[in-house]
C-alpha cells in the first residue's frame, strides 16, 4: 500500500490511535492511517460495481485531507464491530484543501474540485447507507464542511470583512451543485426509494444550472444531501482543520466573531439544505 497521508498535527496522530485504529485484541489491524482508510474505502466500494475505483478514489481524497467520512465509519467499517444503523449518514469536506496558491497574491478557491470532491462524497454516503442504513425512505445524507476558516485565511480573507460572507456563499454553492451532480448521477444508476420528501422541495428557490435540471426533477432517491454544523472529531482528525464554519483562533472580541459567523452562516444557508449550525 502506498502511503499517501501526512499528519502534521500529534493531537490528530492521538485521536487516530485511540479512536479509529482497528485492533482485535492483542493484534493491531491497522498499521497507518492508510490502513483505516483503505479499510473503509473498500468496505463502502463494495456496494456498487466498479469497487476498485471507487476504492481509490475514496482512499486518495481521505489521503489528501479532503473528503473525511462519517466518525462511526472510521471506527467501525471493515471491522468486527456491529454498525448502527446510519440513517443520516455524514461527511465533512475539509474546505481548507482546496486552496491554490496559498498565502500568495494569486491564491485562490479550486470551486470545480471542490464540486468533484462534493459528488464523490455523495457516492461515498450512498454506499454506506446502503450497506447500513434503513431498509427504506429516501436518503437523508449530510455532506457538510469543515475548515472553512482555514480556507479564507490561506486566501487572505479576513473572517471579519466584508468578503467573508460572499467567498462562504459561493463555497456552499459549489458544495450543493456538486453534491446535487453526484446525487443525479446515483439516481439514474440505482433508481428511486419510495417514501419521504422530493430533493425538490429544497432547490425551489436556488438557481439550478440547465445541465442539471434533471439532478433535481427526477432524482427520488434522496431526500437531503448537504448539512452544515460543528464537527469538532472530524476537524481535529484532519489536523486541527478549522470546526464547521466556526471562526480559527483568534485574539479578536467574542462579539465581532459571533456576528461574522452569523453574516457567513446567513450567506451560505440559501445553498444548504438543513439550517446551518454553529457552536451555541
Amino acid at each position: 500500500m502506498t502511503r499517501l497521508t501526512r499528519f502534521t498535527d500529534p493531537h490528530a496522530v492521538d485521536l487516530w490511535d485511540t479512536r479509529f485504529r482497528w485492533r482485535s485484541g492483542e493484534r493491531l489491524r491497522d498499521r497507518t492511517v492508510d490502513a483505516t482508510w483503505q479499510r473503509v474505502a473498500s468496505t463502502l466500494a463494495a456496494v456498487g460495481g466498479d469497487s476498485g475505483y471507487w476504492c481509490s478514489r475514496y482512499v486518495a481524497a481521505f489521503g489528501a485531507w479532503q473528503v473525511l467520512p462519517d466518525p462511526r465509519l472510521l471506527r467501525r467499517a471493515g471491522t468486527e464491530r456491529a454498525m448502527p444503523p446510519l440513517r443520516a449518514p455524514r461527511a465533512a469536506l475539509n474546505a481548507g484543501a482546496f486552496v491554490l496558491d496559498a498565502g500568495s497574491a494569486r491564491a485562490r478557491f479550486d470551486h470545480d474540485r471542490f464540486a468533484i470532491a462534493a459528488a464523490l462524497a455523495v457516492r461515498m454516503l450512498d454506499d454506506a447507507a446502503v450497506a447500513f442504513g434503513a431498509d427504506s425512505g429516501r436518503l437523508r445524507l449530510e455532506v457538510g464542511v469543515i475548515g472553512l476558516a482555514d480556507a479564507l485565511a490561506r486566501m487572505g480573507v479576513d473572517y471579519l470583512g466584508d468578503a467573508a460572507p460572499a467567498q462562504a456563499q459561493a463555497i456552499a454553492r459549489s458544495l450543493a451543485l456538486g453534491c446535487l451532480q453526484g446525487a443525479g448521477r446515483l439516481s439514474r444508476e440505482r433508481g428511486a426509494r419510495a417514501g419521504g420528501n422530493d430533493l425538490a422541495a429544497a432547490w425551489t428557490a436556488r438557481e439550478v444550472p440547465a445541465a442539471l435540471a434533471e439532478a433535481v426533477s427526477a432524482n427520488r432517491r434522496h431526500a437531503r444531501l448537504t448539512r452544515v454544523r460543528p464537527q469538532p472529531v472530524l476537524a481535529r482528525l484532519a489536523n486541527g482543520a478549522s470546526d464547521g464554519i466556526e471562526p480559527a483562533r483568534s485574539a479578536a472580541e467574542p462579539g465581532p466573531l459571533r456576528a461574522a459567523r452569523t453574516r457567513i452562516a446567513a450567506a451560505m444557508q440559501p445553498w444548504i439544505d438543513a439550517p446551518v449550525r454553529t457552536r451555541s
